[in-house]
């Protein structure tokens, strides 16, 4: 089987952040075809048909890899370059300053007075540390 690489692989973010490029039409096929049918759509089927276009000859290796980043980026998988864990914790910084939440430990009555926050050791003892 004809590989038909890209000129640059496709980086897409599959499982929890794992980074998997697709480099060539035949990899494009077999991810595309895996995509769970659920969440199947237009852009899919628009990707779907540009890389059986390329594979016989109706189209470039790059205009299916670039219906292929729009699937990407459409469906939210086009790989960042950003640990996902940072992405996280930025959304949820920014998601409390549009509340006007806070993100810090606001002292209570459980609070150590040494150091302002819940401590373990007085959660599970009741006394200070």
């Amino acid at each position: 089987m004809d590989e038909m690489l890209f000129h640059a692989p496709v980086a897409i973010a599959v499982g929890a952040g794992f980074k998997r490029d697709i480099a060539s039409l035949a990899q494009m096929q077999n991810f595309m075809k895996e995509w769970p049918p659920a969440r199947r759509g237009a852009i899919h089927a628009t990707a779907l048909k540009a890389c059986d276009a390329a594979r016989a000859g109706h189209l470039s290796a790059d205009q299916a890899r670039r219906a292929f980043i729009a699937f990407a980026e459409a469906a939210g998988i086009l790989w960042t370059g950003v640990d996902p864990v940072t992405a996280l914790r930025e959304a949820k910084l920014a998601r409390n300053a549009r509340s006007g939440t806070s993100n810090r430990l606001r002292p209570s009555g459980n609070s150590c007075s040494r150091c302002s926050r819940t401590c373990r050791a007085r959660v599970r003892s009741r006394r200070m540390h």
